[in-house]
Order: C-alpha cells, then sequence, then structure tokens
C-alpha cells in the first residue's frame, strides 16, 4: 500500500520452530552468500538436509524454509504458486534434499531508495560505502518503485531481501507458510 506516496518496506522473517535447510557439506555455505549477480548458467543443485530440534525431531514443515543464506529458500510447491510473479527480480537456483527439490530465490534486483544519511547504519571498516547493517531505515519515497521484492546496492547484493505490500498480500492470499514481515518503512 502506498500511502501519501509513500510505498511500505517489509524485511521478511522466517517462523519461529519452522524448517531449516542446511547444506550437507559445509563448503557449500560460501555458495549461498548471494551477491546480486546471476549464477544461474554455472549453478548445481547444492545438497540439503534439514535441521532438527535438540531432541532429534524434525522442525515444522513449511513453504519457506529459513537456512539459505542470502536468498529465498523454498518448496517446489511454492515456486509453482508465485514464481511467475516474481521471476522479474532475480533466478532460482535448486537445492536437493533426500529426492525432493527446494529452490534458493536470489533477489537480483536494485533499488537505490535508502536514504543513507537519515537511517542509522553500520558500515564496513575495511570498506566504508559498504553497508553492513540497517538499524533504522528511512527511504526516499521518490526512489522507490512498485517493484515487489529488492535489495540496497549499499550491501552489495549480501543484505536482506525487502519485499513491498504486493509481495506480502500474494504470500497472505496464497496459503503458503514460514514467512512473516517486518515493517520497516515508514515508522510506526
Amino acid at each position: 500500500m502506498i500511502v501519501n506516496g509513500t510505498a511500505n518496506v517489509y524485511k521478511l522473517r522466517h517462523v519461529e520452530g519452522d524448517e531449516w535447510l542446511l547444506p550437507v557439506d559445509s563448503n557449500d555455505y560460501d555458495l549461498l552468500n548471494f551477491d546480486g549477480k546471476l549464477r544461474g548458467s554455472s549453478w548445481k543443485p547444492i545438497l540439503m538436509q534439514r535441521l532438527k530440534t535438540d531432541d532429534g525431531r524434525l522442525r515444522r514443515p513449511c513453504d519457506f524454509p529459513c537456512g539459505a543464506g542470502g536468498g529465498l529458500a523454498m518448496t517446489e510447491a511454492a515456486k509453482a504458486k508465485i514464481g511467475s510473479c516474481i521471476q522479474k527480480y532475480g533466478e532460482f537456483l535448486p537445492l536437493s534434499w533426500d529426492g525432493e527439490r527446494f529452490w534458493v530465490f536470489q533477489v537480483t534486483h536494485f533499488v537505490d531508495a535508502l536514504d543513507e544519511n537519515g537511517s542509522d547504519v553500520l558500515r564496513s571498516s575495511d570498506e566504508p560505502n559498504v553497508v553492513l547493517m540497517i538499524h533504522k531505515h528511512v527511504f526516499r519515497p521518490e526512489r522507490l518503485t512498485p517493484d515487489w521484492m529488492f535489495k540496497l546496492p549499499q550491501s552489495r547484493g549480501r543484505g536482506p531481501i525487502y519485499v513491498t505490500d504486493p509481495f506480502v498480500n500474494l504470500i497472505n492470499a496464497s496459503g503458503l507458510t514460514g514467512l512473516q514481515f517486518k515493517r520497516v518503512w515508514p515508522h510506526s
């Protein structure tokens, strides 16, 4: 929803207690640290495992499991339901687990809308132009587009995925599970 010309912007959150997918081979963790550059032509499916609770049980299954680094992991069913709506914002890369196919969606769409001076940001000491974390978001409303999802160029693709109301409404209407949304702009 756009209020007074300002789009609502959210960060994705995973539902507490829902399942996690983690790489079987610890060397594959780095492959899930996305930087916004297309990888589809060289990508090989990563073998994943479901994280268990301390007592050895599997966590609650969901459509959007946590644990895919800087991407959005999802089941085959979730991809079938929302894939055509979000494909223009990135690429789907395959993951596998015990014969099941999962996907990680890497957002490659960037919107330069962050008001860095108005925001409370933590910068890299090695690269001061790189924003590592944002404690308080302030966006330039005139730069926010009608896009459903994006990343900020200041994070070099490694920061969170941001979404707007059309994406939130799509997920809420779809019946898909595993995601929550924290509004970061405008502030309440």
